[in-house]
């Protein structure tokens, strides 16, 4: 596969009473090779149109004036910084061959799409952070125009899975790439799913999934490899079969062992990495391959000042040897579907995760709206069956802080854990509470987790300045919540999925004045403390990892959001550290 970023150029001259201007529009251009997998990340033709909806500005054969990359946020560069509307993408792809059908998978995207090929549109979706995917239909060997307009508006509509009022940032563009896979045979294996049958023995069952939906027979014969075993057939039965893995080894935090399989069928080749690993309750106990196991978290949110969410490489590996460093071995992926890359680089560096489908403090009229429930249940199905093979990945959840004391609430929660358990991914369910006193909607988790901000996010005052009081409240404030869900679901593991506070980077305070990094380390270290010393708390999951864009100039309590950031970061949004994360690597690391 070879890109050609800039091709050739369409040259715009000016003519204006200045020296003549030259727009250098480049024809963003793909060569597909001969394998079944076409790239089209790199360079594509661009438009924006600032306040346009969708629905106006859409258009396949728009006049480029500008070239953007794939992946990519547009609203993190100076033109269009902060800016909402309707940006439109461009690129023509040569593919070598004719092809009955093709899947244009699009990982992750800011917030509503619709996708072109050659002025014929293939599909549209509202998912946003999800990866979705479009078949084509017939392509012909030769030139083909890919289009996408791309809308990051905010829309206040009930329907919508991203509201204004949300807690954080929501860019515009393609977070995690593109990819174009070719159908060239009528049943070809695309993915193959593994879950773990039984940790001991190394027992693990394959299901293969094929392109495009198309059906294998009842029972059909594959060769499957583990590893760079020998090859053996092996007998599926409506698409699955359980085999024993030779020489396996588990996969845990402090031995993150991972393991290959190949499975062929008729011609086509599918492959997965994955590991080995159980995770399960017992009592109030959260068991890692049968051991109890105390949950050290973070709370990350996909963002930086240069990439917004459309994050590389090097930002997670980095973000991850920082979190390690911390004695941090869980992270909460707040508040939406993750990167597949950040998964395999969580997966490789023993880092447990929760994935959640997108939500934050959904009200009634959106919890009980048949749309929106439709919306969160393709959402939360999709994130689970992408995320199957990662062994990091030990809970799932979904709409954080969701109104969870209204029967609105219960339903859905009902619904969407039902959704995850019909896929029988071996994972725990979950999600994160506020409702910490009246919550009727865990009856059904495998872990209630709470989200809890005593003294920083109350409605109560301080009665003095003392730390000691400080300690107190917090105390108190956790032991209560406990003590509350305990007496109403019995004996369930519990933890703090959100807890912490903000401190600015770079300020500093004798007296520890609140939003200063000193009020940040000391409140925090007293949580920590609060949370260890309570033994019906099996994890603690700060907020956050690193400050990161939230709302901005409207959509909340603007006084809230200094800089229009969440500044409860343990690092500054540029990843340097707060005097906090001194009292984090010492408690961590000593639990």
């Amino acid at each position: 596969m070879f890109n050609f970023a800039v091709d050739f150029y369409n040259i715009h001259c000016e003519m204006k009473a200045k020296p003549l201007t030259l727009i250098l529009i480049p024809l963003a251009f793909t060569y597909a090779a001969a394998g079944n997998t076409v790239e089209l990340n790199g360079a594509w033709q661009f438009r924006f149109d600032k306040d346009a909806a969708l629905e106006q500005a859409c258009d396949p054969a728009f006049e480029a004036n500008d070239v953007m990359t794939v992946p990519g946020c547009f609203d993190v560069l100076e033109q269009y910084a902060k800016q909402r509307g309707t940006a439109q993408y461009r690129k023509v792809v040569y593919i070598h061959e004719n092809v009955s059908n093709a899947v244009w998978q699009i990982e992750g995207m800011g917030l509503r799409g619709r996708f072109f090929i050659d002025g014929r549109k293939v599909g549209e979706s509202s998912l946003a952070y999800s990866c979705i995917e479009f078949e084509t239909g017939p392509l012909s060997a030769g030139e083909h125009t890919f289009a996408a307009a791309l809308d990051n508006n905010l829309i206040n509509d009930k329907d919508e899975l991203f509201l204004p009022y949300y807690d954080f940032y929501a860019f515009g563009g393609f977070y995690h790439g593109m990819t174009l896979t070719l159908q060239k045979q009528k049943v070809q294996l695309d993915k193959v799913l593994v879950r773990t049958r039984d940790f001991r023995s190394g027992v693990v069952e394959l299901e293969l999934e094929t392109l495009c939906g198309a059906s294998l027979p009842a029972t059909v014969s594959a060769a499957v490899q583990f590893d760079a075993g020998a090859w053996s057939n092996v007998k599926f039965t409506d698409g699955k079969a359980s085999l024993k893995v030779p020489d396996f080894k588990l996969w845990s935090p402090a031995h993150p062992n991972l393991h290959t399989v190949r499975v062929k069928y008729q011609g086509s080749l599918a492959q997965a990495r994955f590991g080995i690993r159980s995770i399960e309750v017992s009592g109030s106990d959260i068991l890692l391959n049968g051991e109890s196991i105390y949950l050290k978290g973070v709370n990350r949110h996909e963002s930086h000042p240069s990439f917004g969410s459309a994050t590389p490489e090097q930002v997670m590996i980095n973000d991850i040897h920082l979190m390690k460093s911390l004695g941090i071995n869980f992270v909460r992926g707040s508040h939406y579907t993750q990167s597949q890359r950040f998964l395999d680089l969580c997966d490789e560096a023993g880092l447990l995760v929760w994935e959640e489908s997108l939500g934050w403090g959904n009200r009634p009229e959106q919890l009980g709206n048949p749309a929106f429930i439709e919306k969160a249940k393709e959402q939360t199905r999709l994130m689970v069956r992408r995320s199957m093979n990662h062994p990091s990945v030990i809970i799932f959840a979904f709409l954080n802080e969701m109104k969870s004391h209204t029967p609105e609430g219960k339903e859905i929660a009902d619904i969407l854990i039902k959704v995850i358990r019909e896929q029988d991914s071996g994972r725990l369910v979950s999600f994160a509470c506020n409702s910490v006193k009246t919550d009727i909607s865990n009856v059904n988790t495998d872990i209630i987790s709470f989200n809890t901000y005593p003294v920083w996010i109350d409605k109560n005052p301080m009665p003095d300045s003392s730390p000691e009081t400080m300690r107190r409240i917090i105390q108190n404030n956790f032991d209560e919540i406990v003590r509350y869900f305990r007496g109403k679901y019995g004996d369930k593991p519990i933890i703090i999925s959100e807890s912490g506070t903000c401190g600015i980077y770079g300020y500093r305070d004798n007296t520890a004045a609140q939003w200063t990094e000193d009020f940040q380390a000391e409140y925090v270290g007293h949580a920590m403390d609060a949370a260890f010393s309570n033994k019906e708390i099996k994890g603690f999951t700060i907020w956050h990892f690193a400050d990161a864009d939230s709302y901005h100039r409207s959509g909340g309590v603007l006084r809230t959001k200094p800089f229009a950031q969440n500044l409860a970061g343990l690092y500054d949004p540029y990843r340097r550290p707060k005097k906090v994360t001194e009292v984090v690597r010492e408690k961590f690391s000593s639990k």
